[in-house]
């Protein structure tokens, strides 16, 4: 009996002391993913992609984590974009134009015409439509998973030259485009001179005049301090700027189904979040700019400048197919019809 107490009090301490072991061994690690963007961090991209990834952690308490690279860290929007296709990098917030480079039939350009949208709430509504993420769906077979389409804004013209009040004024101007052909042709429309330039050889390219000018949405220029090297800025507004996010699907395939889940949850509810930014902070980045000395003006009657792209939609009609052009107008069409107006549309908040 006394060695039989001995071995069963032998057992209880063994099974308490693997216990107390138990639970001081390391959870399994948390998974890190990368994240990189092209963006100083004075730039509400910059603000988004931190909401993101502190959001992220917090709905997977702590399983996933995410590392930002900002500025342009980790290479051009070329190379990022290649980086995320090969599993190099995770996450990258590109444009429609740019990552439709991965599909030979380069259809993702077509949501990027010339004046398709009214508003913001037009343009939120159809890139968070289903027609848009399938358009996305060939990027796949290439190592690119869609997520959500974030807000890159509307673009509007600057110079140094003068002031763009009608299609006449862009005539002879150089101005710097991103390297997609939808790009290249709504300026060639235009008028002016297109120029595929790196953004991160922009701000030097304006200043020494190897371009007059450029064009982006307001956050980018105030946030790129290209006011200090530009007299004028015109609010053209002749593109809604696509702000896809990209996801490794190298990466996607390893994660898990909840994992997963929370990435796109969080991608839509970020890009919620960005707009919200962009809608409250344009017209306080206005007042900075004109106080720092830019000359801003609103173009008074943008029919003329509708009317010069028209040429964009003969060369895409040519391209893709009337039928496809004109799949895009209809779902255009519709949330024209549905949102009228601003800000009656923003996306999926968090709860």
């Amino acid at each position: 009996m006394r060695g039989l107490k001995g071995i069963t009090v032998l057992t209880v301490c063994g099974i308490m002391l693997f216990g107390m072991l138990a639970m001081v061994q390391p959870t399994q690690a948390a998974t890190t993913l990368r994240f990189a963007h092209s963006e100083s961090t004075t730039n509400i991209r910059h603000d988004a992609v931190l909401y993101f990834a502190e959001r992220l952690e917090k709905l997977t308490n702590g399983d996933l984590k995410v590392e930002v690279y900002p500025s342009g860290q980790m290479g051009t929007h070329t190379q990022c974009q290649e980086m995320v296709a090969t599993g190099a990098l995770d996450f990258y917030p590109t444009t429609a134009g740019l990552v439709s480079v991965f599909d030979e039939n380069r259809t993702q350009e077509l949501i990027e015409l010339p004046y398709l949208f009214d508003n913001y709430a037009q343009a939120y509504a159809f890139m968070d439509s289903d027609f848009v993420s399938k358009l996305y769906e060939p990027l796949q077979a290439k190592g690119i998973r869609y997520l959500a389409t974030w807000d890159n804004g509307f673009r509007h013209m600057t110079n140094s030259k003068r002031p763009i009040v009608t299609v006449k004024d862009m005539k002879g101007l150089k101005v710097r485009v991103v390297k997609s052909e939808m790009s290249i042709n709504i300026i060639s429309a235009l008028g002016a001179n297109a120029v595929p330039m790196a953004y991160s050889e922009l701000y030097t390219a304006l200043g020494s005049g190897v371009v007059d000018g450029q064009e982006n949405p307001f956050m980018n220029i105030y946030a790129s301090k290209f006011f200090e090297v530009q007299k004028y800025m015109s609010t053209t507004k002749h593109q809604y700027s696509t702000l896809p996010l990209i996801f490794s699907e190298q990466r996607w395939q390893s994660l898990n189904e909840g994992q997963r889940t929370a990435i796109k949850q969080v991608a839509l509810e970020t890009a919620a979040f960005m707009r919200k930014k962009v809608l409250a902070n344009e017209g306080n980045q206005r007042a900075a700019m004109e106080k720092a000395g830019m000359q801003i003006n609103d173009v008074p009657d943008l029919a003329p400048f509708r009317e010069a792209v028209q040429q964009v939609y003969t060369w895409a009609r040519g391209k893709w197919g009337a039928d496809k052009v004109d799949e895009v107008l209809k779902k255009v069409e519709a949330v024209r019809k549905q949102y009228p107006q601003e800000g009656s549309y923003i996306g999926m908040e968090a709860k």
